[in-house]
């Protein structure tokens, strides 16, 4: 179980790189990071297919939570000053706590459909890249 959870992990922190890598606001980011992650474990053409599918559909819901998360931050920048107002802080800061949450959600969500197109084989390789990162 502990490997399980090792590989799920080192998977995450390959893919977050990747991922993180391709140009925001392209559009064609996702098939930018299909071919980078083409280039790295050989997919198929069906896989491509399905993995830009899943990173088109995520964007749209990360996009629009980051654009909330930006707007959160506004809001709560301009409760700090002199004569702030705790409770309206605190209630700002809960909501951007959530909104940050499920922005975290739909991003482990996105890696973890991802995986599941993949092969053992090509998990493996990607864990390997993952190990050489880290090193």
């Amino acid at each position: 179980m502990k490997l399980v959870k090792w590989m799920g992990l080192a998977l995450l922190v390959s893919f977050s790189a990747l991922v993180q890598s391709a140009p925001a606001g392209n559009a064609n980011a996702a098939a930018d990071q299909v071919a980078r992650l083409d280039s790295i474990v050989r997919l198929s053409e069906a896989q491509e297919k399905e993995i830009e599918a899943l990173l088109v559909e995520s964007e749209q819901a990360t996009t629009k939570l980051s654009r909330e998360i930006q707007s959160m931050k506004i809001e709560l920048g301009q409760e700090i000053g002199p004569d702030f107002n705790e409770r309206a802080i605190r209630k700002q800061s809960a909501k951007l706590g959530k909104l940050s949450g499920e922005l975290t959600a739909e991003t482990a969500l996105l890696q973890a459909k991802i995986q599941n197109v993949l092969t053992e084989d090509q998990r493996a390789i990607l864990l390997k890249r993952a190990r050489q990162v880290q090193q």
